[in-house]
């Protein structure tokens, strides 16, 4: 009897592997079907941003020139300028102006502490 105890064991143990396999067969039939329609959206979702992203790159990147082209301007005019401050007597006025800054600062500290010096109350 326990022979055949251990063939019914073993029969549905043979029957349950299978449906365990076809079970885990059926399984993985649905991941790769799925995979794939993920794989074609993926796709569609590229050629669609591709497709919208072409026309803006090239209108950032015109005008990133035009912009570099009026930074160079600017600099050429900027330098001109320094040279023919720098080759004119002008550049003495923007000195002068620095030296009767410093002056009239230190003219206004000086009457602000002689202020403060009469204004003390005395005792």
């Amino acid at each position: 009897m326990e022979i055949a105890q251990l063939y019914q064991g073993l029969t549905f143990l043979s029957y349950a592997t299978g449906i365990i396999v076809i079970l885990v067969g059926a399984m993985l039939v649905k991941v790769l079907f799925d995979l794939s329609k993920l794989t074609r959206n993926i796709d569609e979702t590229t050629t669609i941003v591709k497709t919208e992203l072409e026309p803006t790159l090239k209108n950032v990147n015109k005008s990133v020139e035009i912009i570099s082209g009026l930074i160079i301007k600017t600099d050429e005019g900027i330098n001109k300028v320094k040279n023919f401050m720098s080759k004119t007597p002008l550049k003495f006025l923007g000195k002068l102006t620095t030296l009767t800054g410093k002056a009239t600062k230190g003219f206004f500290s000086g009457l602000c502490m002689a202020f403060k010096m009469f204004s003390k109350k005395k005792k």
